[in-house]
């Protein structure tokens, strides 16, 4: 199995030598496997292999046997451990959803920050042949399969680095032979024989069923995979070029398109042209669609009444205005409400802002890490004087451990900060009117970082919110 995975890696640069690698274990065989597999390649590939474990406070007694279990066989093997504590109960109490759906989630949140903390550039997850089948079974079943990805890619952008799934190319079975080979303990999670869940029902009762037929059936799903993945990407650029010049106008806020010009597309280009724009509408936290809203797209285009509106999720709307169409994002209308006017921030100093108290110092503040939220920066690179102000259109921001922009206004969606409050969301700026900080949402990539030491000193900006009747006078709106 050890030289299948090597061969993957190489095949689809994964994994380039000399990398900091973070391998997501549960304690399965799957992530067992994954972990002692890196581990003896370590040397040759001049690795650096460490492990992290959630706890998501579901199955109490077996979830903290799961966690100790990982815990002393990292110990035991010299492996450096990261674990941490969630409560999936909580979140779905607060937001909804579904157990697995919330659990991936809080589960990647954690590994995101880790990889930014520890300066991580690869995360590894255990996902094999076999859930690459069950996960297009799943996708096709449901009609996810037409608009979204096909399958489970090897690798994928994340968390300002890469998401790898070295297992993609070798079965359950395969994995298992491996452990009982090189001794390697794992935990079953009980959960994983429940027919509650679909992916256990194809698991349990529809893979058997297409391995009997076909012994190498993942090979050929992953193929087919590999091969809707290139022609999907091919479709898209292809879309994209013709829609582009079918465009009367756009803004940050909607785009409005030629009926006459779309209808002279093949339909396939149509269908693929339709969550392009939203991908230029919302750049990061894009609606889900369906097919159906597809469908009901190219219904109102090729319709004879001259004018229509649908409204789709996210606050979208598609309006038809005799030989237009135009997609906005009306969410943004919310947005534009007025909040605080500027404020300057001494340093050192404190000023309030709306609801909030800014404080700059060159100490780090007691209880900073555990009271309030905080940014490091270094006085030698930093443009002073520094500012408080609203959000304005066109702000973006180079989010921590990345070293592209993002627009603040998708990052405060992406963040779901409530409509309500993102006029009143405080943007920390310098001199030059440079994002540094979105207090409580996004730290930049100015914030100094354990083990990067500033040229000269630095400076330590904290903030907490405080209730508007506990400022009194001295709250100051610019």
């Amino acid at each position: 199995m050890k030289q299948t995975v090597e061969h993957w890696i190489r095949q689809r640069y994964l994994l380039p030598p000399g990398s900091k690698v973070l391998a997501a274990v549960s304690g399965g065989p799957d992530s067992m496997a994954l972990l002692h597999l890196l581990k003896t390649m370590e040397q040759t590939w001049n690795l650096t292999v460490m492990a992290a474990h959630v706890h998501h406070g579901l199955r109490e007694d077996t979830a903290d046997r799961d966690e100790q279990f990982v815990k002393q066989w990292c110990e035991q093997q010299n492996i450096p451990f990261f674990h941490t504590r969630v409560s999936v109960e909580k979140k779905m109490a607060e937001e909804g959803g579904g157990v697995q759906e919330q659990a991936r989630i809080l589960r990647y949140e954690y590994l995101a920050g880790l990889m930014e903390e520890e300066s991580v550039s690869v995360l590894a997850a255990g996902h094999h042949a076999d859930d690459q089948i069950e996960t297009m079974l799943m996708k096709q079943t449901s009609g996810r399969a037409l608009l979204g990805e096909t399958a489970i890619k090897a690798a994928r952008p994340f968390a300002g680095g890469t998401l790898i799934r070295p297992l993609l190319g070798v079965t359950k079975e395969e994995i298992y032979t491996y452990c009982r080979e090189h001794v390697v303990p794992f935990q079953e999670d009980e959960s994983n024989q429940s027919d509650k869940y679909q992916r256990n029902r194809i698991r349990r009762h529809v893979l058997p069923a297409l391995k009997e037929e076909e012994p190498f059936v993942h090979r050929h799903f992953q193929r087919f995979a590999d091969w809707m993945e290139e022609e999907r990407s091919y479709m898209e650029s292809l879309a994209e070029e013709e829609w582009s010049r079918r465009i009367i106008s756009k803004n940050e806020h909607s785009v409005t398109i030629s009926i006459k010009g779309m209808e002279a597309l093949p339909l396939p280009l149509q269908r693929r042209g339709i969550p392009l724009i939203l991908k230029y509408l919302y750049t990061y936290s894009v609606p889900e669609l369906s097919v159906v809203h597809i469908e009901q797209f190219l219904a109102l285009v090729q319709g004879e009444h001259p004018s229509a509106v649908l409204d789709w999720p996210g606050s979208l709307v598609v309006r038809r205005s005799y030989n237009q169409v135009t997609l906005e994002d009306l969410s943004l209308q919310e947005e534009n409400r007025e909040g605080p006017g500027p404020v300057r921030l001494p340093v050192p100093g404190n000023v309030s802002y709306g609801d909030y108290v800014m404080e700059a110092a060159f100490s780090r503040p007691d209880g900073a890490e555990c009271n309030e939220d905080f940014l490091i920066l270094d006085e030698e690179e930093t443009t002073f004087p520094l500012y408080i102000r609203p959000r304005r259109d066109g702000d973006r921001i180079i989010p921590i451990g990345m070293t592209g922009s993002k627009k603040v206004n998708r990052i405060l969606i992406d963040e779901k900060v409530p409509l309500r409050q993102r006029p009143f969301q405080p943007v920390v700026t310098d001199a030059e009117g440079i994002v540094l900080w979105l207090p409580f949402v996004k730290k930049s990539a100015h914030h100094l970082r354990r083990g990067h030491p500033p040229q000269k000193r630095p400076v330590f900006l904290t903030c907490r919110r405080v209730p508007r009747q506990e400022q009194g006078d001295s709250m100051c709106l610019g």
